[in-house]
């Protein structure tokens, strides 16, 4: 069982990329005021892949990331949500330069996805088992094929590509297979302010319980139990220290949710951007917590 008042255990430096498995980290406030500010742009996907034989319950993450969103107080112009077969790669390239452009230095860019995960052979050399990390958006028509995933490597360069260089990135992803899905060993996240947390390790599977996935339900008990602590301000490695309190206390769930950040960064370097503004239950609020 993982305990919230634990300290500093996991994060482990290889390459100057820091990492945390299902441990905690240092989530002490390492930031300062300014940090905090800045508009919050999100893009969020969900899909159920309702047209296809293994269906997933991802779209009621999505609403439920929705729900969040509205009571931190975010302008829905600054949230671009898209559901099922809207999410073609090609519609997710396109949202991902819209959103991403948007944010300029100190913005957030929070990226959320709900879905299938897949790994693909790596054709760049540059994974160490071999194979990418990939998201598998559909076609058209509601398919999965090999075109319609999007690899680690054209997500990083993607992100990276239109999202200001002082802007701070917070990609969330609630799929199989997603441990390094963000690429932080590629180059152009040096010196960039970054964050991943993932459901799993690229070897695992990420829970759905039939009204949405382990992760994404962990998180959301995390942020309100942290409202409920009086917590208004703190970092993205408290955040991860109490979801993976929820995971272990309300699922016990197999997967290991992962952290990652890009080189040079910290957990307790960012500040956590999703604060509710107004009393706020989650969606499993109801259920012990143990």
């Amino acid at each position: 069982m993982v305990c919230c008042g634990c300290t500093y255990l996991a994060v482990k430096v290889c390459n100057e990329i820091y990492k945390a498995t299902n441990e905690p980290v240092n989530e002490e406030k390492d930031y300062d005021d300014d940090d905090k500010e800045g508009e919050v742009y999100v893009l969020m996907c969900a899909l159920d892949y309702k047209l296809t034989s293994n269906p997933l319950s991802c779209s009621i993450d999505g609403k439920n990331m929705e729900a969040l969103l509205n009571i931190c107080g975010i302008p829905r112009e600054n949230i671009t949500a898209m559901y099922d077969e809207m999410c073609t790669k090609e519609n997710v390239l396109a949202a991902l330069s819209e959103v991403g452009g948007k944010c300029g230095p100190n913005d957030f860019f929070v990226f959320y996805y709900s879905g299938h995960g897949t790994n693909l052979k790596d054709v760049s050399g540059d994974e160490e088992d071999g194979q990418d990390e990939a998201f598998c958006f559909v076609t058209p028509d509601g398919q999965i094929n090999f075109d319609s995933c999007m690899s680690d490597d054209d997500f990083a360069e993607a992100v990276t590509g239109v999202v200001d260089e002082e802007a701070k990135v917070l990609i969330l992803t609630d799929c199989c297979h997603s441990g390094t899905i963000a690429d932080f060993n590629k180059g152009e996240w040096v010196g960039r302010r970054a964050v991943s947390i993932t459901g799993c390790l690229d070897g695992q599977t990420s829970g759905d319980i039939g009204k949405g996935g382990i992760f994404t339900h962990s998180m959301m008990l995390a942020i309100a139990e942290l409202q409920s602590e009086g917590e208004e301000d703190y970092s993205v490695g408290k955040l991860y220290n109490h979801t993976l309190d929820k995971d272990n206390t309300v699922f016990s769930s197999q997967q290991d949710i992962t952290m990652q950040c890009s080189p040079g960064h910290l957990p307790n370097q960012m500040a956590w951007p999703l604060v509710p503004q107004a009393p706020y239950t989650a969606p499993l609020g109801k259920r012990s917590i143990g």
